[in-house]
């Protein structure tokens, strides 16, 4: 993959082959950066330019025989580590190489790709996904062989979150003193669950969310209508998957916006019943729509926290949305306004973390209810 296929992040790109350029690369590396920011992108991408033999100032060249071999992900020495189950009962000898050709097509269509993601790819169960041990004595067996192409070897171990204790303690010799000319890309969406072991041994680049005008730009590439992908860039706040969902959705918005303003209204009320249905048919989304929607929800509480105080001029909404706001908005103010993100912010971390969402939805709506109601104290 080429800087110039990463959406956005020029900046980053720049630093990138500034440190490279200048003699400055960290032999272990943390990309770091929230779902759709492109930081597996951004690794992959940084792994060409080091190795392509013809690189530019500002890419790798895209066409050599080193950048297809990466490109495909088929170069003998870019190796990959990433969340994974045993493939039968008691074959906890599972290690990366037993998942490597599925990882390898679903890595070509989708550089962007999120765990939930790669799930639905191996599984349709909910198993718990994991880095075992013996990957890290994988990791180890080939590092410590000679380079294949006799340039950099690299490692991206990809969702670093996923390593176990005993699994990062194996890894933790090699990473602070790798062979020669290897270099260790971790790939990381949050430093929560990420040993201090791991981090103290590896230099962090934060990956922001992606600009709205970067977004936009390569929908319009896509061929979208500059309006549209103008709109679609808005609702994606920052995420790359979430606006090629929304541009591939039937009038995304209008749905997201419907969904939304029903829910509030049974949440309002009380709508136990309703609730109940409705947390049911959630539940049978896809995470990764539960968590679009839920970002969605977020985003309609601050704007309407804004229409409330400052006015339409200062909002994005569209029709139905400001049709919808123009009533809801005196609900959503001083007294609740932070509270409910906060509530919103947890399902959604919830729900990120596997969590049952059926309950979890269901419980927020019952502490938006007590939110949207509550009373000034006297």
């Amino acid at each position: 993959m080429q800087f110039a296929q990463v959406i956005g992040q020029s900046d980053l790109k720049q630093r990138l082959i500034g440190a490279y350029r200048d003699g400055r690369i960290a032999h272990a590396l943390m990309f770091l950066g929230p779902d759709g920011s492109g930081n597996l992108a951004l690794a992959l991408a940084f792994a060409q330019y080091i190795a392509c033999p013809h690189k530019t100032e500002t890419d790798s060249c895209g066409v050599c025989p080193t950048c297809k071999k990466i490109d495909t992900h088929q170069f003998a020495d870019l190796h990959y580590t990433f969340p994974f189950f045993n493939k039968s009962e008691g074959s906890e000898k599972t290690t990366c190489n037993d998942w490597l050709s599925p990882w390898r097509n679903h890595l070509k269509s989708s550089p962007y790709t999120t765990v939930d993601e790669w799930r639905n790819v191996i599984t349709e169960d909910n198993k718990q996904l994991i880095m075992s041990v013996y990957e890290a004595g994988n990791i180890i067996n080939h590092l410590t062989l000679k380079s294949y192409e006799g340039g950099y070897k690299f490692q991206i171990i990809w969702m670093a979150e996923y390593l176990k204790t005993d699994t990062a303690n194996k890894l933790l010799k090699i990473v602070e003193e790798p062979p020669e000319r290897t270099l260790f890309l971790f790939v990381a969406g949050s430093l929560e669950n990420i040993l201090q072991t791991i981090l103290s041994r590896v230099q962090v680049i934060y990956v922001p969310k992606i600009d709205d005008v970067d977004i936009a730009t390569a929908l319009t590439n896509q061929g979208c209508s500059a309006d549209k992908a103008g709109e679609i860039a808005h609702f994606a706040h920052g995420d790359w998957n979430k606006a090629l969902q929304l541009l591939h959705a039937q009038n995304p918005d209008e749905n997201y916006a419907i969904q939304f303003q029903h829910w509030m209204r049974m949440c309002y009320k009380k709508d136990v019943p309703g609730i109940i249905r409705w947390a049911d048919e959630m539940h049978k989304l896809n995470r990764e729509d539960q968590k679009h929607f839920l970002t969605y929800a977020l985003d309609q509480i601050r704007q309407n926290l804004v229409l409330n105080y400052a006015g339409k001029e200062f909002v994005r909404l569209n029709q139905s949305e400001q049709s919808f706001s123009d009533k809801f908005a005196p609900f959503i103010n001083d007294l609740n306004a932070e509270e409910l993100m906060d509530e919103i912010t947890e399902a959604y971390h919830d729900v990120s973390r596997n969590a049952y969402t059926k309950l979890v939805l269901s419980d927020l709506s019952f502490k938006l209810h007590y939110l949207l109601t509550r009373k000034p104290e006297a």
